[in-house]
Parts: structure tokens; sequence; C-alpha cells
């Protein structure tokens, strides 16, 4: 059963073991999907993406995702840019707890994930476009700081952004976020 996601105080208990879609497929070879091989398998499909000429909003779509993607930082001061590039400061997120937050409380939120966790997103593995919605899914990597041999948790995610056009530029104006949890427990 997929939940809105908690991050989950990280913890030291080993995740489950899971059947989830293991391998990533681009044009020239196949990559098995790690918290290893995210950023080099997000930065192959970004640059691939950026070479296609859009030709309607859901490709512009498309393309938008794929290069915020790319571009994706771990630590919490590269997220926060990263992140004020792609949401409206007023956008909607639902994607921890079970109450819909404004971006900056996201923002704040995420700060304390990132104190309990390093993180690393995998590419993205599926994606559709309808209208000025895109639903796509992708991994998740977890892992505990300041625990001695810490499990890595994998998660799998889905995401529903409601895009808008601002500016001339395309911004999410709604996340919603789900999970399968990857197996950790919440304190």
């Amino acid at each position: 059963m997929a939940t809105s996601l908690v991050f989950a105080a990280c913890n030291n208990q080993a995740a489950s073991d899971q059947t989830l879609p293991e391998t990533f497929t681009n044009a020239r070879t196949v990559t098995k999907v790690s918290a290893e091989t995210s950023k080099l398998l997000r930065v192959e499909a970004a640059e691939k993406a950026m070479r296609a000429e859009p030709q309607n909003l859901q490709e512009q779509i498309k393309q938008r995702l794929y290069e915020a993607w790319g571009s994706w930082q771990p630590d919490y001061e590269g997220w926060l840019k990263w992140s004020d590039g792609l949401y409206l400061p007023d956008a909607t997120i639902m994607a921890i707890g079970d109450t819909p937050q404004k971006f900056h409380d996201y923002q704040a939120s995420m700060k304390q994930q990132r104190d309990a966790c390093f993180m690393e997103m995998g590419p993205i593995m599926q994606m559709t476009v309808e209208g000025n919605v895109a639903s796509l899914v992708y991994e998740m990597y977890l892992t505990p700081k300041g625990v001695e041999n810490a499990p890595t948790f994998k998660m799998m995610i889905t995401e529903f952004n409601t895009f808008e056009i601002v500016d001339g530029k395309l911004m999410v104006k709604r996340l919603d976020l789900y999970t399968d949890g990857g197996g950790m427990t919440q304190r």
C-alpha cells in the first residue's frame, strides 16, 4: 500500500528485501540503478532530454523534469537552490506527514530530513504527462547519519507534479508524493 511519504526518522533497522525495478536503460548501456549510479543516470537522462526540441506542453514538462533531476543536489544548501528553481513560492506540497505544506514549510521539514540522513535521488524510471500534470516514478536512497554500518533504505517514490507557467518558466505549483516506505519504521 502506498502512503504519503513520511521520511521517518532514520534508524538502524535493516531494510526489508523488496522486489523493485533494478535497471535503467539508456541508448548505450543497461546500468543497475543504485545509490552509487543514480547521479550518473540522472545526468545522462538530463543531457539527452536537453537535446530534444519539445513540440508541446507535455514534452516541455518532461524536459523540465529531466533537466531538474540532472541538477538535483543531495546537500541541503544545494537542494534549497535547486528547489527554489522548480517550485513556486506558494506551491502546495503533500509529501511529509498527512497535512499539505506550503513550500517554505516543506523546505524547513527537509532540513530535518537532511540532518538525519544522507539522501540520493535515483533517475526517473517512468514518466507520464497529461495536461499540466506529470506523474513519475523513481527510487530514493536514505542512509542514517551517525550510525555505524547504517543500512541504506531504498524507497520507491511516485510523484504527481502540477505545473504552471510563470514568467515563461514551467514551475511546480503542487506536488503530491507517495512512497512504499523502503522498510523504514516511524518513531
